[in-house]
């Protein structure tokens, strides 16, 4: 069979080139991304206030108490609303499941970390909230690298 000189000779095709134009699922866009980054920020903000309260309390100051008892307030309005928003979120498809999962994790720990705080069990309120800025840390870290991805 002899081939024919109308027809170029098939050639072999970049996968990533040929599909450069067309978006995938894991390309669709993210713009619940954005909003939750912002939210863990602010709640990773109130962590550190938290933490530099406590130092605050540990050196004897008598305003530090009531700042520490406030922040947490705030805190735990700030986790509500990022686990809320996560939720609702990954639910319409704007956010993957593990930023819900993430999120609600982060609630249920700020409670606990209340609840420690109040009953005075410092010997586990402290490495909690120790954890508490790691995750926010690396949350928003990989929330900024899902956010630079769309």
């Amino acid at each position: 069979m002899e081939r024919s000189h109308t027809h170029p000779p098939p050639r072999a095709i970049d996968a990533p080139t040929a599909l450069a134009g067309t978006p995938s699922a894991t390309d669709a866009p993210r713009p619940g991304v954005r909003l939750i980054r912002r939210l863990a920020l602010v709640n990773l903000g109130l962590v550190a206030l938290q933490a530099l309260s406590a130092g605050f309390l540990l050196s004897g100051s008598g305003r530090a108490i009531t700042t520490h008892a406030v922040v947490a307030l705030a805190l735990q309005l700030g986790a509500l609303v990022q686990a809320v928003s996560a939720i609702v979120m990954w639910r319409r498809r704007r956010a993957p499941s593990w930023v819900a999962g993430v999120s609600l994790g982060l609630f249920v720990l700020v409670l606990l970390q209340v609840g420690l705080g109040y009953r005075k069990q410092y010997w586990l309120h402290v490495p909690i909230g120790v954890g508490l800025f790691g995750g926010l840390v690396r949350q928003t870290g990989r929330l900024d690298g899902l956010s630079n991805d769309v």
